[in-house]
This record gives structure tokens, C-alpha cells and sequence, in this order.
């Protein structure tokens, strides 16, 4: 249900829809999801260029690229991050003169190359992360648990989709990733480093407490944050002309009908119709539209309408209002509590990649290959 701002409700309903239909978007969230963790902590860690018996990648069909304290990581593993084949592939069809400079001339090879060993410092990281995992806090993911986890996540993205596994595997292939099962393999390696530094941040930033009295203090010290503006509760009938809006307004105030029975009757919005139209708590807000100014203003019970918002007519109905009001500490503590124990957790977490993971990098063999 749409509720912040009236006037996005439409849109935001298309944009939803059209994200369940559009397969490029559903690939870009699953690789976003799997390799989120090593964004976050490249983004924490400074790359440098400075045995175990876990192997990276498939040395029968692939390149050493790094090898880190004895560890080597594979080109295939490179590649799937880096992800510039299908970038590129892509490129083409969207700016076919900028995919000719990036492929044809030297300046394009050496930005290609630069961002290749950008990845690759990256990965070193992961693999640095792991061991130091390992080696202080015995945490070890498994090959089978990581794959596990891979499985049950493409599972879930291709039920909450509706895809099958033939129609995911046709588009991988199209981008250059193989099929279904060798994208798997290749997302093993993100998925191991992912499952072990949840672990290992729970580990380290476990002595993070954060006491009421710290909360209540946030609290009184951010009290304007806790105010909440007058808000109404809103029904609406969306319609195709203004003169169909002005005749099933007519019926209203006649009484032959209800606006809740007009809404489930006429409406266009098939996602509140059978709701009596409710577009739920709305919150007064800056440069609101006039209608929405006009709805503030009037008293509960009163139509507003036909009013043209984007390409349709609409009936408004005030059936709830509130005034403005102050969430009370027992209500918010809850969320301050996890708002502190957040950033508690963060400057733990910030202070051991300094203290701890950064001499262990430093002591470390990194041979960068590339």
C-alpha cells in the first residue's frame, strides 16, 4: 500500500510491477546480495599490494592471479567479480562508440586493467579476511555450507520471481556467466567470505552493550527527531475521466451508494478497492500539492475531488485524522537502543581493521599476478 505522498502512489505501483517482469533487474539483485559484504568491507579496508589448504577457483581451467600467504585465487574468480565481460556486452548495445574505445585502444586497456587489479586488491582483502578468521577465532566456512547458502538464495530469488531455472540460466548464459550451476560455483568464493565475516564481526564486536541510561540520554538530546507531524487516514476512488468522477460523486451525495461501496465498485486502483479504497496514515509534509492541502483542512468525513492526479481523476475521503504528537521514550528506546549498539559495533569494528587485520596484512606474502 502506497502511503508516504499521495501523488507517487501510481508510479510507485507501476515501478513495482515492472520490477517483477524485468530479469536484468532480478540478476543485478542477486549479485548485489551476494556480494554486498565484500563491498562493505572494501570500503572499511585500505588496499595494498602486500598455507592453507583451501583452493580458490579451478586450477585445471583457470589462471593463478594472486597468491595470498600460500592461497592462490583463480582468474574465474577475478572475472566473476570484476564482472567486465557482461558490463561490456552490455555497453555495446547502450553506447556502441564508448564499447569500441574500451576495447580498441590502449587508454581503454588500461582503465580495463587498473579496475581488474582494483578487484583483485579487493579479493585479496576477502582472502586475508578469511585466514585471519581462522587463524584468531578458529571461524572456518565450509565449501558445503557456503554452497548451501548460494543454492537456497537463487532458490528463494527464483520462487519470490516467479522464474524457473531454465529461464535464469538462459539469461546468465546471454551475459556470459554460463548456466545456473557454474554461476553457483563461481559464487562460492563471495559466499565464503560473506558467511565468515558475519561471523567474525559478531565475534569481534560482541563487547558492544548499550545500557538504558545511554539510550534515554540520546533521547532527551534528539527529542526533535521523535516529533511526528499531524497525519490524516485517507480513502480514495482513482478514475479514468473527470466527468465519471463527477458522476460517481453525484451517487455518493445522493446517498444511493458509499464511498466504500463506490470504491470497490468503480475504482481503477485494484490494490485498495476492495479496501474501501484506504491509502492508509498520510503524514503533512513540505510543498504538499493543493489537494493534499485542502484534505489537511477538512474535517473527517468530508469528500474531496474529482482532483487530476497524473493521468487519472480521484476522490478523496477524510476518515481519520491526528495532531501532531511525540513518540514517548518506551516507544522509540527500542530502535535508539539499536541505533547506539550499531554504532558501538561500527567503531569496534573500525578500531580492529586498524589494530588487528591491518599488521596481519602487513605481515602478510601477497603475490599480485596480473
Amino acid at each position: 500500500m502506497c502511503r508516504p505522498n499521495l501523488r507517487y502512489c501510481k508510479d510507485l505501483k507501476r515501478i513495482q510491477k515492472r520490477r517483477v517482469k524485468d530479469l536484468r533487474k532480478v540478476f543485478v539483485f542477486f549479485v548485489f546480495a551476494v556480494f554486498a559484504s565484500l563491498a562493505i568491507f572494501a570500503a572499511g579496508a585500505t588496499p595494498t599490494t602486500i598455507s592453507t589448504a583451501t583452493i580458490l577457483g579451478t586450477p585445471s581451467t583457470t589462471t593463478v592471479v594472486a597468491i595470498v600467504n600460500g592461497q592462490p585465487i583463480y582468474s574465474n574468480i577475478l572475472d566473476m567479480a570484476a564482472n567486465v565481460a557482461p558490463t561490456l556486452n552490455q555497453l555495446k548495445n547502450i553506447n556502441p562508440q564508448m564499447y569500441t574505445y574500451m576495447t580498441t585502444t590502449k587508454e581503454g586497456f588500461d582503465f580495463l586493467a587498473a579496475y581488474d587489479r582494483s578487484v583483485l586488491n579487493n579479493l585479496v582483502d576477502s582472502v586475508l579476511m578469511e585466514q585471519i578468521a581462522q587463524k584468531n577465532y578458529n571461524i572456518v566456512v565450509t565449501d558445503a555450507q557456503a554452497m548451501a547458502q548460494v543454492k537456497a538464495q537463487v532458490a528463494q530469488m527464483l520462487a519470490a520471481y516467479g522464474l524457473t531455472e531454465d529461464q535464469f540460466s538462459q539469461y546468465l548464459q546471454s551475459q556470459g556467466y554460463g548456466d545456473i550451476n557454474q554461476f553457483e560455483k563461481n559464487s562460492l568464493f563471495t559466499m565464503k567470505f560473506s558467511m565468515t565475516l558475519d561471523q567474525l564481526k559478531k565475534v569481534v564486536t560482541a563487547s558492544a552493550t548499550v545500557t538504558t541510561a545511554e539510550a534515554q540520554q540520546y533521547y532527551n538530546a534528539n527529542i526533535a527527531n521523535y516529533q511526528n507531524p499531524p497525519e490524516i487516514d485517507v480513502e480514495h476512488i482513482s478514475l479514468s475521466s473527470q466527468s465519471t468522477a463527477a458522476s460517481v460523486l453525484a451517487l455518493i451525495k445522493s446517498g444511493k451508494i458509499t464511498f466504500e461501496s463506490a470504491a470497490a465498485k468503480y475504482s481503477l486502483d485494484t490494490q485498495t478497492k476492495n479496501n474501501n479504497g484506504d491509502l492508509g496514515w498520510i503524514p503533512q509534509s513540505a510543498n504538499m500539492p493543493s489537494f493534499e492541502v485542502q484534505l489537511f483542512a477538512a474535517n473527517i468525513g468530508d469528500i474531496i475531488g474529482p482532483v487530476q492526479v497524473q493521468n487519472s481523476w480521484e476522490l478523496f475521503k477524510v476518515v481519520g485524522k491526528k495532531g501532531p504528537s511525540v513518540q514517548s521514550f518506551a516507544d522509540a528506546q527500542s530502535s535508539i537502543i539499536q541505533t547506539l549498539l550499531t554504532q558501538k559495533q561500527s567503531q569496534i569494528w573500525s578500531n580492529w581493521l586498524q589494530n588487528v587485520f591491518q599488521p596481519f596484512k602487513n605481515s602478510s606474502t601477497i603475490k599480485i599476478m596480473i
